[in-house]
C-alpha cells in the first residue's frame, strides 16, 4: 500500500501511524521507509522530537546497531534544528515510574510477568524494568497509548505473539480502541486477514 494511501486510512491518527511505520522500518533495516516515514512527519508539521523518541524506543526492540542507523537516517531526512537532548524523566523518578508503567500494561497478570522474568535471569528482570520500562518507556514526550501502539506494531512485524498480546492489553488499558489496534496491524501487516487473526487473540 502506498504511504499517502496509508495516512488516508480512518480510524488510527496519521502522526501515530508514522511512527509505527518509521519503528517496523527500523526493525527491518528499511531505511527508505523510514526516510519516507521522516520526511512525511515534516512535512505535515510533525515534531521531529516524536521520531527522536521513537528511534529511542526501537533500542528495545530492535537493538544498539540498527538504531545507529536508524538516526543517521533520521539526520539525513530531516537534521534537526538543534542537537537533541534530554527528555527522561529525572532519574530518582525512573524506578517508580517503570514500576508503575510496568503494572498498568500488565495489570492482574503483573506478578506471572515478574516471575517469569526473574526465572529468565534477575539481572535481565531488572535491565527490563530499570531500562526498558523506568528510563525509556517512561518518557514523558509520547503517551502510554501512542507507546504501546509502537509497541504492539513492531512486536506483530517481529511475529512475537505472547508479547503483542500483552502491550495489545496495554493499549486498550490506556485508551486504545480496537479500531485503532486493527490500524497499527495494517500497517504493519497490510490490509491482510492475518490482522483479524491477530486481533482476535486479544481479549
Amino acid at each position: 500500500m502506498e504511504l499517502a494511501d496509508l495516512l488516508r486510512r480512518p480510524d488510527l491518527d496519521a502522526s501515530v501511524r508514522l511512527l509505527v511505520l518509521a519503528l517496523c522500518a527500523v526493525w527491518r533495516g528499511d531505511w527508505q521507509q523510514l526516510d519516507a516515514a521522516a520526511r512525511a512527519a515534516r512535512d505535515r508539521g510533525q515534531p521531529r522530537q516524536d521520531l527522536e523518541e521513537t528511534l529511542l524506543q526501537a533500542v528495545l526492540f530492535a537493538g544498539f546497531p540498527r538504531v545507529v542507523t536508524a538516526f543517521e537516517t533520521l539526520a539525513a531526512a530531516w537534521p534537526p534544528d538543534t542537537p537533541p537532548q534530554g527528555g527522561a524523566l529525572p532519574p530518582a523518578e525512573q524506578p517508580a515510574a517503570g514500576r508503575a508503567l510496568f503494572a498498568a500494561i500488565y495489570g492482574r497478570n503483573e506478578a506471572a510477568v515478574h516471575a517469569m522474568l526473574r526465572g529468565f535471569h534477575p539481572d535481565f528482570h531488572d535491565f527490563v524494568l530499570e531500562a526498558a520500562y523506568g528510563r525509556v518507556l517512561a518518557r514523558p514526550w509520547l503517551p502510554p497509548k501512542v507507546r504501546e501502539l509502537l509497541a504492539v506494531g513492531v512486536l506483530a512485524a517481529q511475529d512475537q505473539l505472547p508479547q503483542f498480546v500483552g502491550h495489545a492489553r496495554g493499549a486498550v488499558h490506556f485508551g486504545a480502541s480496537r479500531a485503532e489496534l486493527r490500524e497499527v496491524l495494517v500497517t504493519a501487516f497490510g490490509d491482510t486477514d492475518r490482522v483479524d487473526e491477530w486481533l482476535r487473540r486479544v481479549r
